[in-house]
């Protein structure tokens, strides 16, 4: 698993226009404006991530603490941030979403820093960029397609519907960790290179209620 270093407030976005810059928000429709939130309540159709954009939704001690926490070595603070619809990213540079309900589906497709781990969107002292999701609630379907990226996670979430995990290369042999994931319907996972795996993660099988495919099916 890729080291997260400092993790998001609550919601750094770095594309996308209605709702107050910082404090506390509610977004009823429409894009959410750049800015670092407190609470952010998203009720409207969609949250979408543009091309080259960073979304960090969510922190947690788990994986990714808080700016804000006393502790920045165990952590001791999380979010319990909530999207009415959906999370769209196509072509977006990261995606780092921690201990969130999403009520639609999640799709993540195209994007990512290159198959490499010298590009740092964040700055020299930030991690290079990845994409990960991680202890999320997810009302339908999770998409993760196509992304060229250092290291990607699918790790701890619930999902109602399907998970598709496809056609994701990593630089980091032990990126596409997909581990310890509860799915109500099928897994697929096919075309990633490296494959799905554990990983260094030390986690659990996932949890499938329908059927497992492709590379998915010794993960469970």
């Amino acid at each position: 698993m890729l080291a997260a270093g400092a993790a998001g407030l609550v919601v750094p976005l770095l594309p996308v226009a209605a709702s107050a810059a910082s404090g506390n928000a509610i977004c009823s429709g429409g894009s959410v404006a750049a800015g670092t939130y407190q609470s952010l309540t998203v009720t409207g159709f969609c949250l979408t991530v543009g091309s080259h954009a960073i979304l960090v939704l969510g922190c947690e001690p788990e994986a990714f603490i808080c700016f804000n926490d006393p502790d920045q070595t165990v952590g001791t603070l999380s979010t319990n941030d909530h999207v009415g619809g959906n999370l769209t990213a196509t072509g977006a540079l990261m995606v780092l979403a921690h201990h969130n309900t999403i009520g639609g589906n999640v799709t993540q497709a195209g994007g990512g820093g290159g198959v490499n781990c010298s590009t740092f969107p964040l700055g020299p002292s930030g991690p290079p960029a990845y994409s990960t999701y991680e202890d999320n609630t997810i009302g339908r379907n999770a998409s993760v397609t196509g992304l060229r990226t250092c290291w990607l996670g699918f790790i701890r979430n619930t999902v109602a519907r399907n998970v598709n995990f496809n056609d994701n290369r990593t630089f980091d042999p032990d990126g596409n960790e997909v581990v310890t994931n509860t799915v109500r319907w099928n897994l697929n996972c096919h075309g990633n290179s490296p494959a799905a795996q554990i990983g260094d993660s030390a986690g659990s099988p996932n949890t499938v209620g329908r059927k497992a495919t492709g590379q998915c099916v010794k993960l469970t």
